[in-house]
């Protein structure tokens, strides 16, 4: 259970998301795959009053051959670096790493975006 109330907001766009961001400030903490935010705050550790749900935000998850380089969205989930056919030609050794994440449940909701915004090692891509 978490013990604290807040605002929900589903973000239409990456720009309804900042612009919630910049009306609620340091209030407001952004949401996707969850499995970093919502453990801090059923501990209390993490106490927003608004949550900026940015979870189905299609532009933001993509795997795309750039020609010199392969470009990867913050909304991507881990198992989709694991799977992705693009990711198996260009760079095997990410798409191996990837099926190394946490558990099946980690991998299949668990952004990419939001491993490296939490900053936690538990959470990085196996060396």
């Amino acid at each position: 259970m978490i013990p604290v109330a807040f605002d929900y907001q589903r973000a239409g766009s990456a720009d309804e998301a900042l612009s919630l961001l910049a009306q609620h400030g340091d209030e407001a903490k952004l949401l996707a795959g969850g499995h970093s935010l919502l453990p801090l705050m059923k501990l209390r550790l993490a106490t927003p009053s608004v949550l900026v749900d940015i979870g189905r935000l299609d532009d933001l998850s993509y795997i795309r051959d750039s020609g010199d380089h392969v470009a990867i969205g913050a909304l991507t989930r881990h198992r989709d670096i694991e799977i992705s056919d693009v990711l198996g030609q260009h760079v095997p050794l990410l798409s191996h790493a990837a099926s190394h994440v946490g558990d099946p449940q980690v991998r299949h909701r668990g952004t990419i975006g939001g491993s490296v915004s939490h900053a936690d090692p538990a959470s990085d891509l196996p060396a």
